[in-house]
């Protein structure tokens, strides 16, 4: 075995002695022939998995010789998670856990590519301290550190480890981790996953870590709260209407403490649409204004939808909140035209058909002309009609109650059947029944 291992030790000196580019060999021979000799050494050592004794030749050149080559604290890494795992006595494993995250600090401090090795570092010692809270506070600044210079390029396994440490470290001491800052996490990372779905990375991953990290922070009890939201958002936003980050808070957690109802949630929700314009955010600020009875503001912002909407089903929906819009500012014929409109996206639409029999329901003031009682109540005639094809029973009676009498339909020359033509705005032909 012995001289096994000398052989392939003389070989790897020898190969090495050739050429290695991006190796930073010392400059005195003998230093760098003892280098070569411990490189090549731990090497042959890791390839026995004999990870304890390859850590002697590796110590040897992080004190002799550190800025060798990047690759010598990578395995160094490798083989002291390896030695940690089988370690027992609690003592010397913190000794070894530092021992391993000091390898990422000697990285970043001789070699490039800083950014990357934070980035990893953070993960490491996240896996070994998450659920040590007394490192929660270096936890914290390491993924600061690791965002700060990361930003979208931060891996993926970062994303929502940074939320549970969050989560975790507010429970354990809500004063250094407030939930201010909490939500401060959350909103970076979920800027950070959009911004990476934008980049075209793995979208099915990225909803995962999307909906992990929605998960750490719901599971937080009374963080997400109305009070919260008006109490620490709300004044900071009013004070500076142009702060579009805190708008962006305001209408995410208004949605997910179920808020929308408060006036603060359309306040934020307009620059964000004016800065990010999408269907779903127009579709909703336009039912909400509707719902406020602010018709105006509730049919422009269902004008937007349909110019963003991408599917049949979303023109739909931004057609049919332009329909009842109209139809609550009384522009009858319009909303006629926007529910059939609605209905070429989404044909046999039972709302759409709804909203038309409504709307000829209550036209019959607005139409009627004292001449002809038959004619008159022709617009329930025209209703039903409506009310038939969306398949509600309901209405149907309610205009059938309101038909011409047999009384009424031989008096004026008419017969039960025969066709007739609503006028006023309706203009719709329908046949002539009587009530019962």
């Amino acid at each position: 075995m012995i001289k096994s291992t000398l052989v392939a030790l003389m070989a790897l000196i020898s190969t090495l002695s050739i050429a290695q580019d991006g190796w930073n060999w010392p400059d005195d021979p003998n230093m760098k022939s003892q280098a070569m000799e411990k490189q090549a050494y731990y090497k042959i050592l890791i390839a026995q998995s004999n990870f304890e004794e390859a850590m002697k030749p590796l110590n040897w050149l992080y004190k002799n010789n550190p800025n060798l080559n990047p690759s010598i604290y990578i395995q160094g890494v490798d083989c002291l998670e390896k030695v940690i795992k089988k370690t027992t006595d609690k003592a010397r494993k913190e000794r070894l856990q530092d021992s391993l995250l000091w390898m990422y600090d000697q990285r970043i401090e001789y070699f490039d590519n800083d950014a990357a090795t934070m980035d990893r570092k953070a993960y490491e010692a996240f896996r070994l301290y998450y659920k040590t809270p007394s490192k929660y506070p270096m936890l914290a600044d390491l993924y600061e550190k690791a965002y700060e210079m990361n930003g979208p390029e931060i891996s993926t396994f970062n994303l929502n480890t940074y939320m549970l440490l969050a989560k975790n470290f507010h429970q354990i001491n809500p004063e250094k981790m407030p939930a201010e800052k909490v939500l401060d996490i959350h909103t970076q990372i979920s800027d950070i996953i959009d911004q990476k779905l934008k980049n075209g990375e793995n979208s099915e991953k990225l909803e995962k870590e999307q909906a992990k990290t929605d998960a750490w922070l719901s599971s937080i009890p009374g963080i997400l709260s109305c009070e919260f939201i008006e109490e620490k958002l709300v004044p900071k936003f009013r004070e500076n209407p142009d702060d579009l980050n805190t708008a962006k808070k305001i209408f995410k957690y208004s949605v997910e403490a179920k808020c929308t109802d408060q006036p603060y949630f359309l306040e934020a929700s307009e620059p964000v649409f004016k800065e990010q314009p999408s269907f779903i955010l127009a579709s909703a600020i336009g039912n909400k204004y509707l719902a406020l009875g602010e018709t105006n503001k509730g049919l422009q912002y269902h004008e937007e939808a349909e110019k963003l909407a991408t599917s049949n089903a979303e023109k739909f929906d931004a057609l049919m909140g332009q329909a009842v819009a109209n139809s609550k500012l009384g522009n009858k014929s319009r909303s006629r035209t926007l529910a059939y409109e609605a209905l070429s996206a989404k044909p046999g639409s039972s709302e759409a058909y709804n909203l038309i029999g409504n709307l000829y329901f209550t036209s019959y003031e607005d139409c009627r002309g004292d001449e002809s009682i038959v004619m008159d109540r022709g617009v329930f005639l025209a209703a039903y009609k409506m009310y038939e094809k969306a398949g509600n029973s309901k209405q149907m009676a309610a205009s059938k109650e309101q038909f011409p009498s047999i009384e009424e339909i031989f008096n004026e020359g008419m017969e039960e059947g025969q066709s007739i033509t609503v006028g006023c705005w309706i203009n719709e032909s329908v046949k002539l029944q009587r009530r019962d």
